[in-house]
């Protein structure tokens, strides 16, 4: 019979596995205080630099040097400390003038499970409280690894029973009490664990930063959870795994550390295992599953052998680019040098050169350096790449699957005498869709390595899933028998040309585009690409959105991309359409008929990828105005686009195979909790591309996984919309008896919180859906739109008084509510602020019409049932000192008016804020747009320089230090910009 474990039982089991792992229990450390790991790490210090202290042992004095200089950093910058060459060392100024300096040895990178390195678990240690501040008790950490008397690794545990969620917020809220400062602060890695449920997931700047989708479950090689925690122990935190992760399996990218996932650790082992053994291969990862950032680990590790020279290879400019700029960021805290060629010319400068590092290029350029080093040699003259020719050189290539690489790859491999070649891609080619002048992907580079696929990504929520629709615009019947024409007997001609069949057909494709532009958009947070079968249509698309624009049917921001010889014709026509689209988009967002033109083509190609991804500094946030809203495009931006804000993608373009999975791969990159899947929608022939589509995912995500990676027909969606209706009624009958589960018990309000999250997520997915229609649906569904906003309103208030509820000092806080409820999507009210501040507006231009009195009161009542009590007190508000004030014009605008205070109430709070503390208004100011407009905290180091802890100090505020000063004033930013400033805000409901 099995029993469960106590946490303190567990945790001696887990103790003694990690010591039969590489670990060493250091028993004395047991409950250790600070003071008494400083002592331990400088015990270490004096070990490992006898040479260089010259037998005086470091002083006190020094060692408060050391630990201002580990105990402050971020966790980007102690991950810079620690990977950023083979030593990590700190530079002390002895405190004997004679004694000079000394550049202490603390880690090194690269010299896993040697003599150098000190590995030891400890247990308990002591994070002590601020005696003065009652929400800040002591703590303790269950088990830490120390590597050379650092904690990089921390683990907390729970018993079996309890949710592993649970020992997640447990770390979130430590680090909101700064428990992680002193050598703290250098923890790389959380582990939480209990018997049967692990997770890993890298430390963060700040506790609001931690995010559960970058919490990730171990997986074995073959993509199965490890659940077992021995298991995991044995696998993930042996030595020298754990000094890997550390040293190798993670990267510092800008502000974020990231740690690698379970599978692209195992592709970095078996491509570097291969690389050992003189063994080429490919790695199958899903598109959209970070291989760029495999890439980049596996390129990198094999570049510090500067025997070795690694080629990173694209197949276009646009994609050497975006990879280039990636390798670079990846890089900038460690000494990886990675190096950029924009021309064939600067590729063979750097072929030739000294310096060793990762080159980043397309594979013509390479081909063509190739060639004229043949050229060179032919001609009896020096050899320009004779140094290359000396060196292992190892080719990582990148979209592995395109069929340009044959020739080309073909000319390079008969000049090199030493290579490897290693290739990345979603969709392998396969002899059922290998074309004449294809090779197969294990032809081309050799066995697979590695394999991660759709259903493994989705499995892992590494990736969203598909909602498809196929949509039938034409309808053709036979004259003679007056029946239907089945759809493969429809000829292409009524799709395509100036036929009226194939007019008609466009222009019913634009209006249900814009039709349902609304829902697939999530209300404009997403954009779109169409995708057509050739130029032609593409120009014939883009003249009728245009044309409707004019019309005023819509207000869509279109853009249109394709190259001049996609289909080898590069004619007048098609050079007109684009200079027309160039000189539309010019004027749209440069103010200029003349910013973009054919001369500068490649700029005006390269800004609408960019506009559209919205990935890079300059375009992340864009104000609506300067979006592109759909992208036209015949082939671009179909492969190896990285766009996290665009969910759909229209299809006028028949698609099979690979084709058609990197093209679905476009929409479903994981991006926020508004985007919960990837729209594709058929227009051009949708039976065939229903056969296709559910063969190409039978063939690359494995048999049975079209109904895994699609959400259902919309019958079924109904269906299960239906039950999880019946699932919140059967335990709130009512919607207003919803309300009074604030009074109930906690475990009450928890099951409502959940059922109620059920059904929020269920809206969410069924209202993407072009069928859906919940004025004419609501009896099928068994709640009205209305019903459902006094439910949310009810969630809102519950989910309140659960947070209010939690003590400071317990161990459960509000930070469990973070992970399971923060998910909910807020749906637009029936009646929301524009409705009651338009009887607002109806009733003090007659403040003596009692209906209209009545209506407004009744309206506001129901908006405060929905959820929006504060909204509503501050309307009510403004209403009664409108109606003071008297004299209202016949133009009034209550809404207009309302505005206009909300602004100014806004302002003056913000103004009084940043005199309470001595903050730059203008740093301020920018922060909070920032905030608002992508729900991210950015530019806050700028601001933290500006705060006067003199001027807090005269309004009351009490600190330790300057260091708690700065991290206590960020925290009150931060709930002061997410919750007091909210009330003033005008926009979305």
């Amino acid at each position: 019979m099995y029993h469960k474990k106590g946490e303190l039982h567990f945790e001696n089991e887990f103790v003694e596995t990690l010591t039969k792992n590489g670990w060493t229990h250091n028993k004395v450390l047991d409950n250790a205080t600070p003071i008494q790991l400083q002592n331990h790490f400088r015990d270490i210090l004096n070990l490992n630099n006898r040479d260089v202290l010259d037998g005086v042992l470091i002083t006190d004095t020094e060692m408060a040097e050391i630990m201002r200089k580990i105990g402050g950093k971020t966790p980007t910058e102690a991950n810079e400390f620690l990977t950023g060459g083979y030593e990590s060392t700190i530079t002390l100024t002895r405190e004997n003038p004679e004694l000079g300096t000394a550049d202490l040895k603390v880690f090194w990178r690269d010299a896993i499970a040697g003599g150098l390195m000190h590995y030891e678990v400890i247990r308990q240690a002591i994070r002590p409280g601020n005696e003065n501040d009652v929400s800040s008790p002591n703590r303790r950490f269950d088990v830490t690894l120390l590597f050379n008397g650092l904690p990089l690794i921390q683990v907390e545990e729970k018993r079996v029973d309890v949710n592993i969620k649970e020992a997640a917020n447990q770390v979130v809220k430590y680090k909101a009490e700064h428990k992680y400062d002193g050598l703290y602060a250098m923890v790389q890695i959380f582990v939480t664990l209990k018997e049967d449920a692990v997770r890993y997931f890298a430390n963060e700047k700040s506790a609001e930063l931690f995010n559960n989708k970058f919490f990730f479950e171990w997986l074995d090689k073959s993509n199965k959870p490890v659940r077992n925690w021995k298991q995991f122990t044995e696998d993930f935190l042996k030595i020298p795994m754990a000094h890997n992760l550390i040293s190798n399996y993670t990267v510092a990218d800008g502000q974020v550390l990231k740690v690698l996932r379970p599978y692209q650790i195992h592709a970095v082992n078996a491509v570097r295992h291969a690389f050992a053994k003189h063994q080429d291969g490919y790695v199958w990862h899903a598109t959209g599953s970070g291989k760029t950032l495999t890439a980049y680990k596996i390129a990198t590790l094999l570049q510090r052998d500067p025997h070795n020279q690694v080629i990173f290879l694209s197949d276009r400019k646009e994609l050497d680019n975006q990879s280039g700029k990636n390798f670079v960021k990846f890089s900038s805290n460690s000494d990886d040098t990675i190096f950029e060629t924009n021309n064939t010319e600067q590729l063979i400068r750097q072929l030739r050169g000294s310096k060793t590092g990762v080159i980043t290029t397309t594979i013509n350029k390479m081909k063509i350096a190739i060639e004229r080093n043949k050229d060179k040699i032919d001609a009896g003259k020096r050899e320009p790449l004779a140094n290359l020719m000396k060196k292992r050189v190892v080719f990582v290539v990148d979209e592995a699957h395109r069929s340009q690489f044959g020739e080309m790859q073909r000319i390079i491999r008969q000049a090199i005498p030493k290579q490897n070649w290693y290739g990345f891609t979603g969709t392998p080619i396969f002899e059922f869709n290998k074309t004449p002048q294809d090779q197969t992907t294990e032809s081309q580079f050799g066995p697979e390595l590695h394999r991660y696929n759709i259903g493994n990504a989705l499995n892992d929520a590494a990736i969203l899933p598909f909602n498809s629709e196929y949509v039938s615009l034409i309808q053709a019947t036979d004259e003679k028998s007056d029946t239907a024409i089945e759809e493969d007997k429809i000829p292409d001609e009524a799709y395509v040309g100036e036929t009226p069949t194939a007019v008609n057909y466009r222009l019913k494709v634009a209006e249900w585009i814009i039709k349902k532009w609304q829902r697939k958009s999530e209300k404009n947070r997403f954009n779109a690409l169409l995708a057509v079968n050739d130029i032609p249509q593409a120009l014939a698309y883009y003249h009728l959105f245009k044309k409707l624009k004019v019309e005023g049917k819509h207000q869509l921001k279109i853009a249109m991309t394709y190259s001049l010889n996609e289909n080898g014709d590069a004619n007048q026509l098609q050079r007109d359409g684009l200079a027309e689209a160039m000189q539309d988009y010019s004027l749209q967002y440069a103010d200029s008929k003349t910013a973009f033109s054919l001369d500068n083509s490649q700029v005006y190609i390269d800004d609408v990828a960019k506009r559209t991804a919205r990935t890079e500094a300059a375009y992340k946030n864009l104000p609506p105005e300067a979006c592109i809203d759909l992208t036209i495009v015949v082939a671009r931006l179909l492969t190896g686009f990285d766009a996290p804000r665009l969910n759909t993608l229209y299809l006028d373009k028949l698609l099979q195979y690979q084709g058609l999975i990197q093209a679905f791969a476009r929409t479903n990159r994981v991006y926020d909790k508004y985007k919960t899947q990837g729209n594709i929608v058929m227009f051009r022939r949708p039976k065939l591309m229903r056969e296709r589509t559910q063969d190409a995912f039978e063939k690359y995500a494995g048999e049975g996984s079209f109904k895994k990676v699609f959400r259902p027909e919309f019958k079924q969606m109904q269906a299960e919309f239906t039950d999880v209706v019946k699932n919140l009624r059967h335990y709130v009958p009512t919607a207003e008896a919803a309300n009074g589960v604030q009074d109930a018990d906690q475990s009450d309000k928890i099951e409502f919180l959940t059922r109620f999250r059920d059904l929020a997520k269920k809206l969410q997915y069924i209202e993407s859906y072009a069928d859906f229609d919940w004025d004419t649906q609501a009896d099928q569904y068994g709640i009205t739109h209305e019903e459902y906003d006094y439910y949310q309103g009810a969630f809102q208030n519950v989910k309140n008084s659960v947070i209010n509820d939690v003590p400071n000092d317990g161990e459960d806080d509000d930070s469990a509510l973070k992970f399971d409820f923060d998910d909910v999507v807020t749906s637009e009210l029936m009646i929301d602020r524009e409705y009651v501040l338009g009887l607002a507006t109806k009733f003090l231009l007659n403040t003596d019409n009692l209906f209209a009195e009545q209506e407004f009161n009744a309206a506001a009542d129901k908006l405060a049932k929905s959820g929006d009590s504060r909204e509503v007190e501050n309307i009510r508000q403004f209403v009664s000192e409108e109606r003071k004030n008297g004299d209202v014009p016949a133009d009034y605008d209550a809404s207009a008016r309302y505005a206009l205070r909300q602004r100014r109430r806004k302002q003056h709070a913000m103004l009084n804020f940043v005199d309470e503390y001595g903050l730059d208004p203008n740093l301020f100011e920018r922060l909070v747009t920032s905030y608002e407009a992508t729900g991210e905290f950015s530019h806050e180091q700028d601001l933290k320089k500006t705060a006067d802890i003199e001027v807090a100090a005269e309004n009351g505020h009490k600190y330790r230090n300057m260091l708690d000063f700065k991290g206590s004033i960020q925290r009150h930013w931060r709930k002061f910009i997410a919750e007091d400033l909210a009330q003033y805000n005008i926009g979305r409901n």
